[in-house]
């Protein structure tokens, strides 16, 4: 079964991540990938050099202004699809799903469109509403498909609604790992300190001063921590940065906080840390918490939406916004290294059995067939 996948990625990472993993597996269930990506990037690359059939395509929407243009280039994708034999058509993101529906109209193919977001229902009415419904919807996660059926309610049924987690490729996420004292040192952290970290994508429902008021609370009691950020802006949240880089400042920790900005790959950070920390306050998976406890490290995180039923009894939980709780929980991790080595073997026990990309797309590609024979 030859499937189209389309994504807005264009670097390997991210939700791009478990693709490249569904695209390497695939083959061993029968399921041959094509690819279209919006740009000549990493992903493109990494796609030809794995052999994929790949079409580059701005995915644009149909528009009264843009009406010939937008046609053309849905033609030309539709050709492609057809020429490799594509029997279904996958949304890798939401975002990609306008234009999957030109596509459905010039092929036939069905559609699924994998939703990434907690969509309202303004958003869903307009995007799924009447005949423009996919053939089948992804959730990453029970919590957010929870979440969002007061979106979805009398607009797509039950029936046609499938949670695929994300997952972690663990031995190759930790391969050929940059030595773990290197990392340290190019940060000027010693040895003997304990590191925390958190990694995001900065707005304000990630809570990160939260999360450096832990830091400030545990360099005050005289514990040897350092905290560490990585972190990078989209354009609409710039106010957001230059708000909590003034909150930062103002704590005067110094060499105690470390804000590293985008890191890229962020296998070399996690692997540096101690602890992992996620003051997130809703998340549809949590990527980044599966991420370090891929990587053995005890999470403290927040519920935060769906990274509760992600992380279950292999991390620590605290209620959303708890900031006592939250280093309570911080607190004995610091102290004792058996303790943290314990949480962090439950941890990556946890993603090896429920989150891996095996196991996802074993799931996926039930889906598929049953698209397909229909």
């Amino acid at each position: 079964m030859n499937v189209l996948y389309l994504t807005i990625n264009r670097k390997t990472f991210g939700t791009a991540r478990i693709l490249c993993n569904w695209i390497e597996l695939g083959p061993s269930l029968a399921v041959t990938p094509i690819l279209g990506v919006v740009a000549e990037d990493d992903l493109a690359r990494w796609a030809r050099e794995h052999h994929v059939p790949t079409r580059i395509t701005p995915m644009p929407r149909m528009s009264f202004k843009t009406l010939f243009a937008s046609w053309r280039e849905a033609r030309a994708t539709a050709r492609f699809a057809l020429q490799h034999k594509a029997r279904i058509i996958h949304c890798n993101e939401h975002a990609c799903y306008p234009f999957a529906l030109s596509l459905r109209r010039l092929t036939k193919l069905p559609v699924v469109c994998h939703v990434r977001y907690r969509p309202d229902r303004a958003w869903t009415q307009w995007a799924f509403g009447g005949k423009r419904k996919p053939d089948a919807v992804l959730w990453t996660s029970y919590q957010q498909q929870q979440d969002s059926e007061p979106s979805m309610d009398g607009l797509v049924e039950k029936s046609i609604q499938h949670v695929i987690p994300l997952g972690i490729d663990i031995p190759s996420f930790t391969a050929n790992l940059e030595p773990r004292a290197a990392t340290r040192a190019r940060w000027g952290v010693s040895d003997d300190a304990i590191v925390l970290g958190y990694s995001a994508v900065l707005q304000p429902r990630k809570r990160v001063t939260e999360y450096v008021d832990l830091i400030e609370r545990l360099v005050k009691e005289g514990h040897n921590v350092v905290g560490v950020l990585a972190a990078h802006t989209r354009p609409e949240f710039e106010k957001y940065r230059l708000e909590l880089a003034g909150y930062i400042e103002k704590k005067n920790l110094g060499k105690r906080f470390l804000d590293l900005g985008r890191v890229d790959p962020i296998q070399p950070f996690l692997n540096a840390l101690d602890i992992f920390i996620s003051t997130s306050e809703y998340e549809t998976f949590g990527m980044s918490v599966c991420e370090a406890m891929a990587m053995g490290k005890p999470v403290v995180v927040y519920r935060g939406g769906s990274v509760e039923e992600i992380v279950a009894d292999a991390g620590l939980v605290v209620d959303n916004a708890d900031t006592g709780a939250l280093y309570e929980k911080t607190l004995p991790l610091v102290k004792d290294a058996a303790l943290r080595g314990e949480w962090g073997r439950r941890g990556r026990d946890r993603v090896t059995e429920h989150y891996s990309p095996r196991v996802s797309i074993e799931k996926l590609v039930g889906v598929y067939r049953g698209l397909a024979s229909g």
